[in-house]
């Protein structure tokens, strides 16, 4: 229906919208491009995001991805943000390092959330340290965080999809086979 519309010359809205709630993050990633992209830096708070995610729904957007930029979890808008637009009937998505997202933070927006995707980006928890720019006892707390969002995810019978994923280039090809090993 939007290409048609779209064909015809009329005016359509986007069917998903990537966004980030921050440029902000608690990594230093080897292969972040954030600092490439400098700009100007605002808060977002939660009447902004209010504001957006009501103009988004009345347009016929489908859903919002807070992904890539930074790390939206660490914004105070951020729950704000994932509850409200699933109450609108936005599918709501994110990506994020796990590393604020506690078991609480789970238990309160598990269940407005389409999917979650971690980013990873290793097999082995010195070698993630190393890649993600964190210490190595995050490793063990991201992957705690993702064993208790399965864990409410099954005992609720969410239908979140939960997946991991890494950046791949190729000075971290020899993490291909343990992420592959971690996810199994």
């Amino acid at each position: 229906d939007r290409v048609a519309a779209w064909e015809r010359g009329e005016h359509i809205a986007p069917i998903t919208i990537d966004a980030a709630l921050t440029r902000a993050c608690n990594a230093a990633c080897t292969f972040c491009y954030a600092s490439l992209q400098e700009n100007d830096r605002h808060t977002i708070t939660a009447a902004h995001m209010t504001a957006f995610l009501d103009a988004s729904a009345a347009m016929g957007v489908r859903g919002v991805s807070l992904v890539s930029d930074g790390e939206s979890t660490l914004s105070p808008a951020f729950e704000h943000t994932l509850l409200y637009g699933h109450s609108l009937g936005l599918s709501m998505a994110v990506g994020t390092n796990a590393y604020a997202f506690k078991p609480d933070r789970t238990e309160r927006v598990l269940q407005a959330l389409t999917y979650i995707r971690v980013n990873i980006s290793a097999g082995h928890r010195d070698d993630y340290s190393r890649i993600m720019g964190l210490p190595p006892e995050a490793y063990d707390r991201v992957l705690a965080n993702i064993r208790h969002m399965v864990l409410v995810k099954r005992r609720d019978h969410l239908p979140v999809t939960i997946g991991i994923q890494m950046v791949l280039m190729p000075s971290m090809a020899a993490q291909v086979m343990p992420f592959a090993e971690l996810g199994a």
